[in-house]
């Protein structure tokens, strides 16, 4: 048989996730600092369809493998981490930043101990006041990479290549916008929505996207003029942030 999905409300998804949030904390008892979820449900942006994401905080010792699985037709994710790393992971401004902030952020609590998530906020709030700079030179190399592979693509006549790699190179560009504007996804589904409202963001971005991913009719000479124009105003936007992805000498 195939496994089906099923329609479920906000409410619904509420009550699975306080109904997994018992069975944890009574297998796991005291290794469990606080339970809640997170994603689209966290938000109340979930769909019928929207899946259930659940994250577990476990002391540092203790090793529980990530439960990924189809339940009556809701799918359901519950990551198990360990303190110390997701404080960590929440104090940094990286190059992922615009897809993982949302996750320290915003929240539905099902269960606390020793009020965890004030220690959370405090690591949140040393993110909000990182420096930039890493993050933005990584995601230009990241991106100046992908203009390099379109380069071999259009060297080698590979129609597909060109058209699989204007949408990464459109992406790459929409991360560096995102970090640029200190903005971060709230629901994968909004990606492009709030991309295009940025307020520091070139003033054809919207066009050159949509040109470049084929949202629209579009050709290959179309991708790879579009993909170049918008590359060219990353790099320099990226610029006068004050910083530089070449280096005279190798750096080791």
């Amino acid at each position: 048989m195939v496994p089906k999905l099923r329609k479920f409300t906000h409410d619904d998804r509420l009550r699975i996730a306080h109904h997994i949030a018992n069975r944890v904390v009574d297998k796991y008892g005291n290794n469990v600092l606080a339970v809640y979820v997170c994603g689209s449900t966290s938000k109340k942006l979930d769909r019928a369809f929207s899946d259930l994401e659940l994250i577990v905080i476990v002391r540092d010792r203790v090793e529980i493998s990530m439960k990924y699985y189809l339940h009556s037709g809701l799918i359901i994710q519950i990551e198990y981490l360990n303190s110390s790393k997701i404080l960590r992971d929440a104090e940094q401004f990286d190059d992922n930043w615009h897809w993982v902030a949302d996750q320290y952020r915003n929240r539905i609590v099902l269960y606390e101990r020793d009020e965890w998530f004030k220690r959370l906020n405090d690591a949140v709030a040393k993110s909000d006041k990182n420096d930039s700079h890493e993050a933005l030179r990584k995601s230009l190399m990241m991106m100046t990479e992908s203009m390099a592979v379109l380069r071999n693509d259009v060297l080698t006549n590979d129609k597909v290549g060109v058209l699989m790699r204007g949408r990464v190179l459109a992406e790459d560009a929409a991360r560096i916008l995102f970090l640029v504007n200190r903005r971060y996804v709230t629901t994968t589904s909004w990606f492009w929505k709030i991309a295009f409202d940025l307020p520091d963001k070139p003033k054809d971005f919207k066009k050159l996207v949509e040109k470049m991913s084929g949202f629209v009719p579009t050709t290959e000479q179309e991708i790879v003029a579009s993909s170049k124009k918008l590359y060219n105003e990353m790099f320099e936007r990226v610029r006068q942030h004050g910083v530089k992805i070449e280096q005279k000498q190798l750096w080791i």
